[in-house]
C-alpha cells in the first residue's frame, strides 16, 4: 500500500515521521507537514494516523509514478 499523509502542524509532523521509522515504515517527507509511505503493513499505519491524528491525502494500492498507460 502507498499512503500520503498530512500532519497538522510542523511538531505532529516530525513526531509522526519518527514513530513511523521507528515502526520500520520507511517514511520519506516532502513538504508543508507532508510525508509518504510504503508498506504492506496496514496495521501499523493505522496506528500512526490515529495515534498522530493524520489525514490521509492519498491512500492507493500502488504508488503513483506519472506514467500515464496509452491504449492505442
Amino acid at each position: 500500500m502507498y499512503y500520503k499523509l498530512k500532519a497538522s502542524t510542523g511538531a505532529a509532523c516530525m513526531a509522526a515521521y519518527w514513530d513511523a521509522e521507528f515502526l520500520g515504515l520507511d517514511p520519506f517527507y516532502l513538504e508543508n507537514h507532508t510525508f509518504e509511505l510504503g508498506t504492506g503493513n496496514i496495521e501499523k499505519v493505522s496506528t500512526l494516523i490515529s495515534k498522530h491524528k493524520l489525514d490521509i491525502l492519498v491512500e492507493s494500492e500502488h504508488e503513483p509514478t506519472g506514467y500515464k498507460f496509452d491504449r492505442r
